[in-house]
């Protein structure tokens, strides 16, 4: 749980209104099951923790173009909006609510967007529920955790906060209630909410949110083609009440946004030391005294209590403070640290806070939090001054190096609020192996950070590149204050975070410093411990000729790019620091494209497909992927040839990328892929698709992934005449005794090469340089590569097959790599894939079942002479159903030499198969689709 967060008052602005304080998450994430994919979630009846009571039930909504009262009748408990649209589950935005009502339905299929009127965000929307407040309390106050854009608020007949100061999307505001709630009767709120208005470019900004290159800026949102001005939206600009609104009732003294900072005397691990923070706010005009408790719990472990007296004047808010210096009990020996998961335990301990005055608990506050000591560097690469000097970011865990190898996070595109979806690709996270999320701005609900704390993931936040918060020159006074009230807002949301490592006030350009500055002073004021950069690309030379940027640079690239590229060692993109790498053009498989394209439009490609694209040139017209895969595989004569192509070309992309960035420390701190996920069915690159499906990419990804691993470079480097054999060990565990063999195949599976390591060992946290392999005469024109590593007992630990041709992809000069173009040189190529033999395949499969979960298990032979190429394993429901989503495969794409066999496991939710039996579907690149029950 987290704190609730509230700021002080700002000058100018009424004593009843509290801006930019966040009730950040709440005891609420208490009901979150701590599991993640294989644990069934359910629909969360819990509203009340304490204090605090999340008005979730009863929500009604309309446009206030159809309503004629005013907010003085509409907040009356007896005012009658029966026939206004029900909201299913709060928060929800205006269009979400529409299309659950069935007024614009099935948004995300082919184009129905489009039916959708683009002005909706011309239009006021009125929000309002009704709600029985506690008895006995002393103040009330109303937390609106987020509105989007502005909002006037009603409490029963009264407005208690209105549109020039309930503003900005990003910014949290506790509203007193002036004395209106009724305690145990019924309230009524009503929320009219205006959308973000302005235009970029126009007639200046507000700072919302848009999706820019994220959707096709052809189809959305706003754009003038003289001005060349494009601002991605969809059309009611994701206005409304769209994070979670409470009903605070305590007593005369709140407790508000508790923290805890923990230090280490690095490079020891002990003693840890703790400094405790919190607000007080007296919420009366009478001074009050009392007793602030402390307490900090862990099992196994000393509970550590502390207190002191604090006096408040009238409604006066202070910071309130335990140092370890005070309070020797916070200086904690042997202390359980929160770790990466790869690396340890996430371990939390518990903080609660009560405020005591004459004998009665006036608040109460509780807060997991983690023990921890985050710092960033530079090193001295600087082989590519073009994207500056000093050095690439990285990044220090509890002082152990820590190589960044993540993904870029979006929410909804319409800002669902789905629980079970944050569960599931919490746990494809962890399945791929990835060690980082990174949000860039679109902060939506905090179950995923809170997800992140508990499963040891880390985090990166920070503010939208491009447009509205990067458009300083065209920001007024109120854009100015919006900024610094968000800013504190998110910081206090985020900082009690065990898993928050990084906050980027910038991403593509660089704050004016006043700005800068600001920020800056608000991370200090607020005690942010964790690392801060202003900037995530490299940006213009200052007037002394200095590159400014922080050590992270996104020069993606993003699009497609060969395998080979990644190693060559001839361009700045695949190296240093980048938060932004990867492919925007991707190919979902065949079972997925056809819930978003009408069957009518599958081929060829057409507008259908490009209104699910991204916005870039070429991206949005998969103008990269569609040459790829011609030059390299052939051209494609239907939606099922196409995507069977693409899957190959995203596996090996997606692979290279980690691959390369898991050998090469010294230059390659810090990848993080363009993106982990879609925010809608779309083309839009991600490691999986919307519907949780994971295809060529996914699995890519986990091989490239993979903590212990064996990697080939393709004949990258040099001359192209020798390849390089790599091993990795991505833990802090040295690894001896193992076993490594490198083979190499003609594409009918007779052997070419082999060379076998029985004893090799391999420091922590390292890679080495296996052997190098020359160029291997009179191998077929398409070949295969296949690296292995074996434990003593000869269990397989990592397998890397690599499809190969004897002709080169090559980009040629680095001059031409651009980041969202596909200029190559040369093309390899594997059309002999095409015209390979058919494999004959058969499998067996059983499943098991335990509680609610079902783990299945699938044995695939290659019965054939030829080699059964690229096979895709899949649990369905009932025979050749809808594939069994989400679910954790162990491994797939998997190829088979002749007469090899292999088993893979798979598992998932009882309720992912909808009341029908399991069953299996194969499919392969030269292997027939074949399909079966399985046994139970």
């Amino acid at each position: 749980m987290k704190a609730l967060s509230v700021s002080s008052v700002r000058p100018g602005v009424k004593a009843f209104l509290w801006s930019s304080k966040k009730c950040s998450d709440l005891p609420l994430r208490k009901v979150l099951a701590l599991a993640l994919l294989l644990v069934g979630l359910g629909s969360r009846k819990l509203v009340a923790d304490g204090n605090l009571t999340e008005l979730r039930d009863g929500w009604r909504m309309i446009s206030a173009k159809n309503v004629t009262a005013d907010g003085a009748a509409i907040s009356q408990p007896s005012f009658d909006a029966s026939s206004w649209y029900k909201i299913a589950r709060m928060p929800a935005t205006v269009l979400e609510t529409l299309e659950e009502n069935g007024v614009y339905p099935d948004l995300y299929f082919g184009m129905n967007m489009a039916k959708v009127p683009p002005d909706l965000y011309k239009q006021d929307w009125w929000y309002r529920t009704t709600f029985t407040a506690p008895a006995g309390r002393e103040i009330y106050t109303l937390i609106l955790d987020g509105i989007n854009y502005r909002a006037d608020v009603w409490l029963n007949g009264t407005l208690i906060g209105d549109h020039t100061k309930v503003v900005g999307m990003y910014n949290s505001f506790e509203l007193d209630d002036q004395g209106n709630v009724k305690p145990g009767q019924t309230n009524a709120l009503a929320i009219k909410i205006t959308p973000e208005q302005k235009l970029l470019g126009v007639d200046g900004v507000e700072l919302g949110e848009g999706w820019l290159d994220w959707i096709n800026f052809k189809y959305f949102g706003y754009r003038d083609p003289v001005k060349h001005i494009e601002d991605s939206f969809v059309p009611d600009r994701n206005a409304g009440v769209w994070k979670k609104v409470f009903l605070s009732s305590t007593g005369r003294v709140a407790i508000r946004h508790p923290y805890v900072a923990s230090d280490l005397p690095l490079p020891a691990l002990t003693p840890a030391a703790l400094t405790v923070y919190c607000d007080l706010r007296n919420g009366g005009s009478i001074p009050v005294s009392g007793t602030l408790h402390g307490e900090i719990t862990r099992a196994g472990k000393p509970t550590m209590t502390f207190q002191q007296e604090v006096s408040l004047a009238g409604n006066e808010t202070k910071e309130v403070t335990f140092t370890p210096a005070a309070f020797p009990q916070l200086t904690v020996e042997q202390p359980d640290l929160w770790w990466p998961y790869q690396w340890g335990p996430a371990n939390l301990y518990q903080l609660k806070l009560e405020f005591v005055r004459n004998g009665v608990v006036s608040d109460a506050q509780n807060l997991d939090f983690g023990i921890h000591k985050i710092t960033q560097h530079r090193d001295t690469d600087n082989q590519f001054p073009q994207i500056g000097t000093g050095g690439n970011f990285y990044l220090q865990v509890n002082g152990k190096d820590f190589q960044v190898r993540g993904a870029d996070y979006t929410p909804d595109l319409l800002f669902k609020n789905d629980p079970e979806h944050d569960q599931a690709v919490m746990s494809y996270v962890k399945d791929l192996g990835l060690n980082l999320l990174r949000w860039e701005a679109k902060m939506a609900d905090e179950a995923m950070v809170d997800l992140a704390d508990r499963e040891g993931v880390p985090v990166m936040q920070g503010w939208m590149c491009c447009a509205q918060w990067e458009a300083w020159d065209k920001w007024d006074a109120e854009d100015q204050w919006v900024a610094r009230e968000s800013q504190r807002a998110q910081i206090y949301r985020l900082r009690p975070h065990a898993s928050a490592f990084i906050w980027a006030n910038g991403s593509d350009g660089l704050a004016p410093e006043p700005l800068r500055n600001d920020y800056h002073q608000i991370l200090k004021d607020l005690h942010w411990q964790s690392a801060i950069v202003d900037t995530v690309a490299h940006f213009k030379k200052d007037k002394a000729g200095h590159t400014l940027w922080d050590g992270i640079h996104m020069a993606g690239p993003y699009s497609w790019r060969p395998p080979s590229y990644w190693f060559r060692e001839r361009y700045a993109a695949p190296r240093g620091s980048d938060v932004e790498q990867g492919d925007n053009e991707h190919i979902p498989p065949l079972d997925s494209l056809v819930k978003l394209i009408p069957e009518s439009k599958l081929w060829p490609i057409n507008e259908y497909w490009y209104y699910h694209a991204g916005g870039n040139p070429g991206n949005a017209e998969l103008s990269s992927t569609i040459r790829a895969l011609e030059k390299r595989y052939g051209p494609s004569n239907s939606a099922v040839d196409f995507t069977r192509k693409a899957q190959l070309a995203h596996y090996e992309n997606t692979r290279a990328q980690f691959e390369s960035f898991s050998v090469h420390w010294p230059n390659h701190k810090m990848t993080v892929y363009w993106m982990l996920n879609n925010q809608w069915p779309s083309f839009f690159g991600h490691l999986f698709d919307y519907y949780l499906n994971p295809g060529g990419a996914y699995f890519g990804a986990k091989h490239g992934l993979r903590p212990l691993n064996v990697i080939f470079d393709y004949y990258a480097t040099g001359d192209r005449q020798t390849a390089y054999v790599y091993v990795t060990n991505q833990s802090i565990e040295p690894r001896r005794g193992l076993k490594v063999s490198v083979k190499v195949y003609n594409l009918d599976g007779s052997e070419k090469f082999s060379r076998e390591f029985p004893d090799f060992h391999i420091g922590a946290d390292t890679s080495a340089v296996l052997f190098a392999v020359p160029r291997v005469a009179d191998v077929s024109p398409v070949y295969f590569v296949r690296c292995q590593i074996r434990d003593g007992s000869g269990a397989l630990l990592a397998d890397n097959l690599y499809w190969q041709s004897t002709t080169d992809d090559e980009l040629g000069d680095p001059a031409n790599d651009k980041a969202f173009y596909l200029n190559q040189k040369s093309w390899s190529d594997f059309t002999p894939l095409n015209h390979m033999p058919g494999a004959r395949v058969s499998m067996h499969a059983e499943s098991a079942s335990v509680g609610q979960q079902t783990t299945a298990t699938i044995s695939v032979s290659n019965n054939s002479n030829s080699v059964a190429f690229f096979l895709r394993v899949e649990v369905t429901r009932g025979e050749d159903g809808e594939a069994v989503l989400p679910i954790l495969y162990e491994d797939n794409y998997v190829t088979l030499l002749p007469k090899e066999s292999r088993t893979i496991k798979a598992h998932f939710s009882n309720a992912a198969l909808d009341g029908r039996l399991p069953a299996i579907r194969i499919e392969g690149y030269n292997v027939a689709k074949l399909t079966g029950m399985m046994n139970r």
